[in-house]
């Protein structure tokens, strides 16, 4: 019995033995030697060099004992696009900018986004430390540890690199989109559930390099589907795009941050600072804005140390090239009166090179499935705002769009030629200064410009256009005025320049002041160039500010409606068969109709917007400006009555003849520039009614509008109440007589659309209890109206509005959709 015990403890002793020796192979085949692990492979030296194992397809990041010490910027973006309008992901949008540094734990080292929204810039260290404990940072990967040699790590990155780093699954689910210059989270799409495929996604090599100061990699991610989705992709079920990384160092010192002004409109980086003292705000902002030095610091103008350089895309074509480049270059008269001489520069992109690699800001041309938006991105560094990369994206439909605008306002004068820049070949026996191809490329130029503002550091000012042709950061409609004739004048169709506006913003952001100036003088000189554009009338503008419209053009957007509605007018007149070319389908009068028919949207909204309103300026205490002036109450009440005008069924009517020519899309897919109709492939009038009315009235009858009356008829003699309102919709919309049996639909479709919004408004639980009383007893008065009528159309009404009355919560109407084409057209 002893033996036996003996002789299984001596088995169970050897075990351990044994098993360190099965294992001490396999670990070291497991873990080699960092020779043994690299053997074979490729290397790339630079900012992080990297070496390539193809067998297993697994990029391996080589990190020395400073790389572990030091923090980085880390970028992310597409490499590919969607090419959708229905979601923010094109080619080169970008994803997030980060400072990152690295942390190791053992055989792993985590990537750690530092959180950089909350700081003590002027704080000791034990505050700093504080901060830093207070607030959670992010984890973004943890690379393992596959070999080592005297403190430098070979790490495998494809878990950071092949993750979803731009968020294109919150995209899938909730998709962005721009809309009136914001970019705007939109409802979950119904259908797919997306997921990422990491079986389906490598890293591209193609695409990846190293350079001595930045690290670009990209890799191509599928993305799979149980269900079916439309985005462009070929498999319904299936979706691959590249997803850009750009590692890249710090920025050198010497860069001193600029504090935001509120009276001037940059985008920045903002952040709570702890170590501000008790009577000085938390929150802070530096702007986003170039490094740029001048040359010699004691000239009034020099050049810079080192310029603003930006590459063109190679896809540009090359008619639209020389007109993209003298956009960029427009910026140089701005920086001019900033101190510095020729301070933007423009080149080719390098064959080959990537528009993502941040050694090149670029000017790109991007493509989608239909027209969208241009958009100017930037790249920061967290901490001070300083832009490092930059890519603006031109949308190549523009060319097409405005193409399409002008056929709407032009009568074809040639015969059977292609579509090509020679549409434009009207515009040249009106004006022979301006020839057909300028038209267009004073537009792309134009756009250009705008956007390259955006990359400057500059957000919109849509306040620009009421100081004449302020700013390009304002949106443009063409200028079509119309001569005694009756034809159209367009040889003012863009501004060709930076505005005062531009001028003084970049004065602003990036001139610099003495090199031995305090920081009090500094302050003193950037409030003075502030008050100098302030007494000169240029402005920046509050996002809420009645003068804030996208697409006007005026002083007054009362005095600019008058202007319009004789422009629109004239331009339906003349609209019909003879826009076409010869050849062309005749459904492309419809496909254009809705430029003309509703030229003056962009009136009508700006006028709406006045009603109610107040001026409030971005100011600060002793700048001399008025935080809130009430819009002169004489100027409401003129706006109002153009508003109701517009109502009129007179300029609601569709020529029968036009009618009859506006021809539905042939057998192929539905025009989205087209109206939907409730007709079906016929025009309905009735659409068009209801879409001028959605103009007026949805902006009219906005609750917040409506309590904005009821506060300033307390304030202001003789302000316009919403009781007030309300009665003069109605009696617009149920007392003005038809003269046709046309007319006569037309003014019951807007009679229903006056009633159902009021009857909404009135069962609104977010509108104040007054505004709710205005709507319902315009609602009542409404249905009197209808009882006077006798026509089915007002029992109908009146119908509604009794089941209504009876009982709000279930009998709310909604209302039709006018078919308007979406989104705005120039």
């Amino acid at each position: 019995m002893i033996r036996r015990v003996c002789l299984f403890l001596v088995i169970l002793s050897s075990l351990p033995l044994a098993s360190a020796a099965q294992n001490a192979p396999q670990n070291a085949a497991e873990k080699p030697g960092f020779a043994g692990r690299v053997a074979g492979l490729r290397k790339k030296d630079g900012f992080f060099p990297y070496y390539w194992d193809e067998k297993k397809g697994e990029l391996l990041f080589e990190l020395t004992p400073a790389a572990l010490e030091r923090q980085f910027l880390y970028f992310t973006a597409l490499g590919s696009g969607v090419g959708s309008t229905e979601m923010f992901a094109d080619r080169s949008s970008f994803g997030q900018s980060m400072v990152c540094r690295l942390w190791r734990a053992g055989m792993r080292v985590l990537v750690i986004q530092e959180n950089t929204n909350f700081r003590a810039t002027g704080g000791n260290a034990d505050l700093r430390h504080s901060v830093d404990l207070s607030f959670p940072t992010s984890v973004l990967a943890s690379l393992p540890v596959e070999a080592e040699q005297d403190g430098t790590l070979l790490v495998n990155a494809n878990s950071l690199l092949l993750r979803d780093a731009f968020d294109l699954l919150s995209q899938l689910r909730r998709p962005r989109r721009a809309v009136g210059g914001m970019v705007v989270r939109g409802s979950a799409p119904e259908g797919a559930s997306w997921r990422l495929d990491e079986g389906r996604s490598i890293i591209d090599l193609d695409n990846t390099g190293s350079f001595p100061l930045n690290t670009e990699v990209e890799a191509l991610l599928t993305f799979s589907s149980d269900g079916e989705s439309d985005l462009n992709q070929p498999d319904p079920h299936t979706l691959s795009l590249r997803q850009h990384h750009s590692f890249a160092a710090l920025p050198s010192p010497g860069y001193t941050p600029r504090e935001q002004d509120v009276r001037v409109g940059f985008f920045g980086e903002s952040f709570q600072d702890f170590s501000q003292p008790f009577d000085r705000p938390i929150s802070r902002v530096f702007i986003s804005r170039w490094r740029l030095e001048k040359r010699d610091p004691n000239s009034r103008l020099s050049e810079p140390v080192k310029p603003l350089t930006f590459y063109l895309d190679r896809a540009i074509p090359e008619v639209i090239r020389p007109a993209v480049r003298r956009g960029v270059l427009w910026w140089n008269a701005a920086f001019e009166q900033a101190g510095f001489k020729d301070a933007i520069r423009v080149e080719d992109l390098p064959e080959g090179a990537s528009p993502l690699d941040i050694r090149y800001p670029s000017i790109q041309w991007t493509n989608r499935s239909g027209r969208g938006w241009s958009v100017g991105q930037s790249h920061t560094d967290p901490r001070t705002g300083e832009i490092v990369h930059s890519v603006v994206q031109l949308d190549s439909h523009r060319m097409r769009t405005v193409n399409n605008y002008w056929q709407a306002v032009m009568p074809s004068t040639k015969g059977n030629e292609e579509p090509s820049l020679d549409a434009f070949a009207g515009l040249d026996n009106l004006d022979p200064q301006l020839t057909s191809e300028q038209v267009m490329l004073n537009r792309i130029a134009l756009l250009t410009c705008h956007e390259m503002g955006h990359v400057l550091g500059l957000e919109h000012n849509f306040v620009a256009s009421t100081y004449g042709r302020g700013s390009v950061m304002d949106y443009f409609a063409p200028r079509v005025k119309i001569r005694p004739d009756g034809s159209a004048d367009l040889s003012d169709a863009y501004m060709e320049e930076t505005g005062s506006y531009d001028r003084f913003a970049i004065e602003w952001g990036y001139s610099q002041g003495k090199p031995d100036d305090s920081r009090e003088q500094e302050s003193a000189r950037l409030d003075a160039i502030v008050k100098a554009g302030l007494a000169k009338g240029i402005v920046w503008g509050n996002y809420e500010d009645p003068r804030w419209n996208a697409y006007d053009d005026g002083t007054d957007p009362v005095a600019w409606l008058k202007e319009v509605i004789p422009v629109r007018d004239a331009l339906l007149a003349h609209y019909g068969p003879q826009m076409l070319r010869a050849g062309e389908p005749n459904s492309m009068l419809s496909s254009r109709f809705a430029l003309v028919y509703l030229f003056h949207r962009y009136a009508l909204g700006a006028a709406v917007n006045v009603v109610g309103s107040a001026k409030i300026p971005p100011s600060l205490a002793g700048d001399g400006q008025a935080p809130v002036s009430v819009w002169p109450v004489e100027s409401q009440k003129e706006a109002v009555r153009l508003l109701l005008g517009a109502l009129n069924p007179a300029e609601l009517e569709v020529p029968v003849g036009l009618w009859k020519s506006l021809a539905p899309v042939e057998n192929r897919e539905r025009d989205t520039e087209q109206f939907t109709s409730s007709a079906g492939y016929l025009f309905s009038p009735h659409d068009g009614a209801r879409a001028v009315a959605e103009s007026v009235l949805e902006g009219l009858l906005d609750p917040r509008r409506m309590e904005r009356l009821a506060v300033i008829a307390h304030v202001e003699k003789n302000g316009l109440t919403p009781a007030a309102l309300v009665s003069q919709i109605v009696s617009a919309g149920f007392s003005t007589p038809a003269k046709t049996p046309a007319q006569e639909d037309l003014v019951a479709a807007v009679q229903s659309e006056i009633a159902e919004r009021l009857m909404i408004l009135a069962a609104d639980g977010d509108a104040t209890p007054e505004v709710q009383a205005a709507a319902l007893a315009g609602v009542r008065e409404a249905q009197a109206a209808a009882r006077k009528g006798g026509s089915t159309t007002l029992e109908r009404l009146d119908r509604e509005i009794t089941l209504f009355l009876a009982d709000p919560r279930q009998n709310t109407p909604r209302v039709k959709g006018s078919g308007a084409p979406a989104g705005p057209p120039v």
